[in-house]
C-alpha cells in the first residue's frame, strides 16, 4: 500500500496522504538494512508534510519520521518532535496519533539519559491522557515504563504504581502480544539493573518468545535489542548454554551495523555488547579496551545512562579478575555518573 501511495504520488501528483506514503516506505527500507535510503526517504515525505500542510496525518506521520531518523540523526536533536508531532496531532482532532506520539516521547526521553524527575513528570502527563481518552492499550505500556522510573527513582511511590493497573489489564496485556513484550522487556530490564539473575532468566526467555515482524522498525526497538543482548551475555555467563550467547551475538551484530549509519547513537551500546562477549569468552586485553572505549564514547554523545551502565559492567568484569582496585575506581566512576546525571 505505501508502495502504491509512492508510485502514485509520482505518476499524478502529490496529495494530502503522499507523506505517509513516503515516510512509511521509508520505514520498511530501513528495516530491511537500506538506511541511508530509507532515511532519505523518510525526509522527504517529511519536506511534503510541510509543504502540503497535510494536518490531518501530520501526528502519524511526526510519530513514524521520528522514530525512523534516529538512525541517523543524534536521539538528543529529534526526540522533541514527538512532543511536536504531539501538539499538532492533539490541535487537529486526531487523538490516536497525539497519544501514539506521547507514548513514543515519554519511552524515548528514558533511553536519551533525561534525568529520571524529568522523566517522571512527563509519565504522569501521558498517563493522565491515556485515562482521559479511555485507551488502554497506550495505558498498559506508560504502566510498565513509569513503575520502573519510580523504582529507579528510589520511591516508596514503585509500590503504589505497581498496584495502580486498570481493571483488566492482565487480561488486555493476554490479548496483545506488544502489550505482553513490552510488559516481559520492562520486567527484564528492570531486573538487569538491580543485578537480580533469577527474575532477569525468567522475563528474558518470555521476551525472546516475541516475535517481531521484521518490516517494521522503529528506535525503541533498538533499546530492546540491546538490552535482551546484554541480558543473554550475563546468562550465558552463568549457565554455559549457547542458545544465550547466539542471542547476545546477533544483538551485537545489529548494534555494530546501525552504528555504521549514526556512531551517536548505537557505537557506545556496540562496545559494550563487544566488551561482554569477551568478558564470556575471556577475551580479558580486548575486554579492557571495550569497555573503556563504551565509558568514553557514551560520556562523548551524552548518553549518561549508558556510560554509568558500561562503568557498572566493567567493575563487574574487573571483579570476575579478582582486580579489586580497578573495580573500586571504576565503580567510583560509576557514582560520579549518577551525580552529574542527578544535578
Amino acid at each position: 500500500v505505501t508502495l502504491k501511495i509512492v508510485e502514485l504520488s509520482i505518476a499524478y501528483g502529490m496529495s494530502p496522504v503522499s507523506p505517509v506514503g513516503f515516510i512509511h516506505f521509508g520505514q520498511i527500507l530501513v528495516a530491511l538494512g537500506y538506511i541511508e535510503e530509507g532515511c532519505r526517504l523518510v525526509r522527504t515525505g517529511r519536506k511534503l508534510l510541510d509543504k502540503l500542510g497535510s494536518k490531518e496525518v501530520a501526528g502519524e506521520c511526526f510519530a513514524t519520521f521520528t522514530q525512523v531518523i534516529c538512525f541517523i540523526e543524534p536521539l538528543q536533536s529529534t526526540i522533541d518532535f514527538h512532543f511536536q508531532g504531539h501538539t499538532i496531532a492533539m490541535a487537529a482532532g486526531d487523538i490516536h496519533a497525539a497519544l501514539f506520539n506521547i507514548a513514543l516521547y515519554t519511552g524515548m526521553i528514558c533511553w536519551a539519559g533525561r534525568q529520571l524527575l524529568f522523566c517522571k513528570e512527563k509519565f504522569a502527563y501521558a498517563r493522565r491522557l491515556m485515562v482521559e481518552h479511555n485507551h488502554l492499550t497506550w495505558l498498559a505500556h506508560i504502566n510498565a515504563m513509569e513503575e520502573n522510573v519510580w523504582r529507579l527513582i528510589g520511591s516508596d511511590e514503585c509500590t503504589t504504581k505497581a498496584n495502580n493497573k486498570f481493571h483488566g489489564e492482565n487480561d488486555l496485556r493476554e490479548a496483545n502480544p506488544h502489550a505482553t513484550m513490552t510488559f516481559n522487556f520492562q520486567k527484564m530490564y528492570i531486573s538487569f539493573m538491580f543485578r537480580e539473575y533469577e527474575q532477569t532468566k525468567s522475563f528474558a526467555e518470555k521476551f525472546f518468545e516475541f516475535d517481531r515482524h521484521s518490516y517494521i522498525i522503529i528506535y525503541i526497538y533498538t533499546v530492546h535489542i540491546f538490552y535482551g543482548g546484554i541480558a543473554s551475555f550475563w546468562i550465558y555467563r552463568e549457565t554455559d548454554d549457547p542458545k544465550w550467547a547466539t542471542r547476545g551475538q546477533k544483538a551485537k551484530l545489529m548494534l555494530e551495523k546501525w552504528a555504521q549509519s549514526s556512531p551517536y547513537n548505537f557505537l557506545h551500546r556496540a562496545c559494550l555488547l563487544k566488551a561482554e562477549e569477551c568478558f564470556c569468552h575471556g577475551d580479558v586485553d580486548n575486554a579492557k579496551l571495550l569497555y573503556e572505549k563504551a565509558v568514553s564514547t557514551a560520556r562523548e554523545y551524552r548518553f549518561i545512562n549508558y556510560e554509568a551502565l558500561a562503568c557498572e559492567c566493567a567493575a563487574y568484569f574487573f571483579i570476575s579478575q579478582g582486580d579489586m582496585k580497578i573495580s573500586m575506581e571504576t565503580s567510583y566512576r560509576l557514582i560520579v555518573s549518577i551525580t552529574n546525571g542527578e544535578q
